[in-house]
């Protein structure tokens, strides 16, 4: 659930909470807590919507575990205050800021049930340009703060960000449909054009090899069906494939991709999502007698028995091994669920890595100290695509195998810690 609330909106120089931040030293910060549940920093979800020639609409939600609520001076209720701050600037070689705001906003009354607090801004984006943006968050009662940076393109092109996705009225961050229910598409104003093509795809997306394979399976397509609609502001669609693609068909503008993983995405929930990621840490015949089984449920527990030697090991190696498959998916899917992309299998192998820096070009996890013999990098380049905003590919080294074939066998042996 969303708690939407009214945020405070202040046009403030705030030393202290920026001025620990420069341009010099953001690529020396690590960002490990990204993909560590256990941190509970600030972690957003960010969706950009280019509606008008000189402005844009920014959104955001954060987990609202993850900020900590208190008491203020003479309130007897629990409160929250998070600092919101952007800054956004002009790419090229110099740079040039165009905006920047700070917004403090304040939920009064904590709620269980509620999972997400969101909020959104005007930012002035002028038509024609990339532009880069760096987003702060302080927790006030935690005194914490964390710092993010993304890439807007307004050039128009039709790109995702000149459209606003909805399921069940809320925004959609990353394209990624949770249920079966029916998508609500708006189309930006900037867009001229009206003459669409829906292609709804059934894709069998494969899980990406080990990081010393160097050749990567292609991916098989299912079926399809093709649909012809005037997309004037806003299009509904009601049978989702699990790949649904929007194409302009009089104009240049870029196709709007959208994805449908299993019900229940990002967990794992059933017998049946327990299977495939198992392919991991297993031989070939293990994988096969576990998928071709008729009962899936009793091979699945028999494989982590076999593993885990006992009952109680083979009962947390399950619960650390899937806990780590709904992170990948909760951080690297794309156009496919994020266990089976290469920041997926790392993550899920590995664990969460000693160190993280990244860039708006690439990620390097660094698992050992660093520049230490026995430690492992592994670097991940940024892929720009019209299909996502996410998609991470591995510089993969034959180097990597005897790594790897130790980090299977810890598994194998039970001896992988949380």
């Amino acid at each position: 659930m969303l708690k939407k609330f009214l945020p405070y909106l202040f046009f403030l120089g705030i030393v202290g909470f920026i001025g620990c931040y420069s341009s010099s030293n953001l690529s020396k910060l690590d960002y490990t807590y990204l993909y560590d549940p256990e941190q509970k920093l600030i972690v957003p979800q960010v969706k950009i919507y280019h509606h008008e020639e000189d402005s844009s609409q920014l959104y955001f939600k954060i987990l609202s575990r993850d900020v900590l609520y208190g008491k203020l001076r003479n309130d007897s209720g629990l409160t929250t205050r998070v600092l919101v701050r952007y800054r956004i600037f002009e790419e090229g070689e110099k740079e040039q800021l165009v905006d920047s705001t700070t917004l403090a906003f304040i939920d009064r009354g904590q709620d269980e049930n509620v999972e997400y607090l969101e909020g959104r801004s005007t930012a002035y984006l002028p038509l024609g340009r990339i532009y880069r943006m760096k987003l702060y968050f302080r927790d006030e009662y935690k005194d914490l703060n964390t710092i993010y940076e993304y890439i807007f393109d307004k050039r128009l092109n039709g790109n995702q960000e000149f459209y606003l996705i909805k399921q069940n009225n809320e925004v959609l961050y990353n394209s990624i449909a949770l249920t079966d229910d029916p998508v609500t598409i708006v189309k930006s104003p900037l867009l001229h054009t009206y003459n669409f093509e829906i292609d709804s795809l059934y894709h069998i997306f494969r899980m990406t090899p080990p990081p010393f394979i160097d050749k990567v399976l292609s991916e098989e397509l299912a079926f399809r069906f093709r649909e012809r609609v005037e997309f004037n502001d806003s299009i509904v669609i009601d049978d989702l494939a699990n790949v649904n693609r929007l194409i302009p068909l009089d104009s240049v503008f870029l196709r709007l991709h959208l994805f449908k993983f299993q019900e229940g995405f990002p967990l794992v929930n059933t017998t049946e999502k327990m299977v495939d990621p198992i392919r991991y840490i297993s031989t070939t015949s293990e994988y096969k007698r576990v998928k071709n089984a008729v009962n899936q449920k009793k091979e699945v527990e028999s494989f982590w028995l076999k593993i885990g030697k006992d009952e109680n090991t083979a009962k947390l190696l399950i619960r650390e091994y899937y806990s780590r498959v709904e992170i990948a998916n909760h951080n690297f899917s794309s156009y496919k669920e994020g266990w089976k992309t290469d920041r997926g299998i790392i993550f899920i192998v590995y664990g969460q890595p000693t160190n993280i820096f990244k860039d708006a070009n690439k990620e390097i996890w660094t698992y050992g100290e660093e520049n230490n013999i026995l430690s492992v990098k592994f670097v991940f380049r940024k892929i720009r695509s019209e299909e996502s905003n996410n998609i991470y590919l591995l510089q993969r080294d034959p180097d990597f195998k005897s790594n790897w074939y130790r980090a299977v066998d810890d598994w194998r042996q039970g001896r992988v810690n949380s």
